[in-house]
């Protein structure tokens, strides 16, 4: 196949339900699209430039999960401003961009540009997920979600904040004291994520149960693979009421050791 260009990228998103003013959070591997012409290094910023015709920034919003996951259980500093993103790079071409607004999370931040970008990135909790994190804020905003490159059940981390919301059992907050920078100092602050037990020997099973029954998205073909098109909102409904009639829907089979169980 021949490798894509600009005109492949914005027919990609001719096809999909994306309009003006919306905002939506982008997950992109640009690697399995295949070669980008003129020059792979263009693709980036040809994505973007897309994007942000489409949802026109001065009422839409693209968002990027910029996580840096590797600082966890580490001695470095986050620094919002310089911190890369671990995701890829499209994430990190948003992040660098100097009207990007990024959240201040060691370990799970994101990077929005556009209308609605401090509202979602600005202020948020010291929690990975739940009450007023940004993945809820996206859903409170009917926010879309674009996975390119990879099928949707590997880049949902939804998923996650649904867990946290329905109190799945499996799991637990866990605190982590970690350095950060402030006004050019660096201070050791409590930063929280939903882990699991250890002790349950968790096996996942790739969100295939979930994603068995969930036909609400769109895909459309681009270079050697697909831009994947859902709401998010949608999905997290799904979620929810999937783990509240099966609590262990996530995961491929019921943990037999329980530390949770009295």
């Amino acid at each position: 196949m021949n490798a894509y260009t600009r005109h492949d990228i914005e027919k990609a998103l001719d096809q999909l339900n994306l309009d003006r003013g919306d905002t939506v959070l982008v997950r992109a591997d640009l690697r399995y699209l295949g070669m980008f012409a003129p020059d792979a290094r263009q693709a980036p910023a040809a994505l973007f430039e897309a994007l942000a015709r489409r949802v026109d920034l001065t009422v839409g919003t693209v968002v990027v999960p910029t996580g840096s996951l590797s600082l966890c259980n580490t001695d470095q500093p986050f620094e919002l401003q310089t911190t890369p993103s671990e995701l890829g790079a499209f994430s990190e071409y948003v992040r660098t961009r100097d009207d990007a607004v990024r959240s201040f999370h060691p370990f799970f931040s994101y990077a929005a540009v556009g209308a609605s970008a401090r509202d979602i990135c600005a202020s948020v909790p010291r929690h990975a997920f739940g009450p007023r994190s940004v993945k809820d804020r996206l859903i409170e905003r009917r926010a879309k979600m674009i996975s390119l490159g990879a099928h949707p059940r590997f880049t949902c981390t939804t998923v996650h904040h649904a867990e946290f919301m329905a109190g799945v059992p499996y799991r637990y907050v866990k605190e982590f004291m970690h350095p950060v920078v402030r006004g050019g100092k660096t201070v050791f602050e409590p930063f929280y994520l939903y882990v699991y037990y250890r002790e349950c020997n968790i096996k996942r099973d790739k969100n295939q149960k979930i994603w068995k029954d969930f036909s609400l998205y769109q895909q459309s073909l681009c270079g050697k693979n697909f831009f994947y098109l859902y709401d998010i909102y949608e999905f997290y409904n799904h979620c929810i009421a999937l783990m509240q009639s099966d609590p262990y829907i996530w995961l491929n089979q019921e943990p037999e050791i329980r530390p949770y169980r009295r």
